[in-house]
């Protein structure tokens, strides 16, 4: 496959993480509770339903596509901006730590409720409405890192000339206010706002979606003016060549 096919299909894994978890979430938890705080006998009843459903076990599989898909993402946003810069970049590495945190706290999200569709048959009502709040807060805790990868990541993509100024400065006030309220949801997590998560969910299906079909360059190419990247053999025959002359 040719690169750029390779890095264009790369960048768009970002975009398709995003509508696999948003559609598959949506089928998982169809006809579940609305409340905000549901019973115990009521989470049972839910997960009753998931086990049952056929719908919401393509859900299930889509999220974990997705986010799988999210794995791939990291790694096309850790070399391209390390092709782009040629030299370390504190906001690129920042981005891609806080996508991998994130992505640990999402999927260890799913051990409590995974272990609840296990034994469903034997909880009690009230271990099962703990469970489910574990999952719930581990939500609005993973709301945190997902703000700082925003935020580092519209700076280190407008470093690296691959956004531009409204895209790089809308990024770093959703990043912000997603870590604010994140960190202010943990300690209240019935009233937690996910406005700003949504947003950043939006903005990172924005910036996948036009890195992917970025125009006038191959992708992955280094933009002019920056440092060459040299592997350590390279280094050893520019230096050569230069003292040659």
């Amino acid at each position: 496959m040719p690169t750029t096919v390779r890095y264009r299909l790369a960048a768009a894994t970002g975009a398709a993480y995003i509508l696999l978890i948003l559609v598959g979430n949506t089928l998982s938890t169809r006809g579940a509770s609305t409340a905000a705080h549901p019973t115990g006998a009521a989470v049972l009843r839910d997960v009753e339903r998931q086990m049952n459903s056929a719908a919401a076990t393509a859900g299930f599989v889509m999220e974990i596509l997705g986010f799988t898909l999210f794995i791939v993402f990291l790694g096309y946003l850790a070399a391209v901006l390390r092709t782009r810069r040629g030299q370390p970049d504190v906001m690129a590495g920042t981005a891609v730590i806080a996508g991998v945190v994130m992505l640990a706290v999402k999927l260890g999200s799913a051990a409590p409720m995974g272990a609840l569709m296990l034994d469903r048959h034997q909880v009690t009502p009230l271990l099962a409405r703990v469970l489910s709040d574990v999952n719930s807060v581990a939500f609005v805790i993973s709301w945190i890192p997902m703000g700082v990868f925003v935020a580092a990541l519209a700076l280190a993509l407008r470093t690296a000339g691959l956004a531009g100024r409204p895209t790089a400065y809308s990024g770093a006030v959703i990043g912000l206010a997603g870590i604010a309220l994140g960190v202010l949801g943990v300690n209240d997590p019935l009233n937690a706002n996910p406005v700003p998560f949504l947003l950043g969910l939006i903005w990172i299906l924005v910036v996948s979606a036009r890195l992917a079909f970025r125009r006038g360059e191959t992708i992955g190419t280094a933009p002019v003016g920056a440092a060459p990247a040299y592997r350590p053999g390279e280094v050893r025959d520019a230096a050569a060549s230069a003292a040659s002359r």
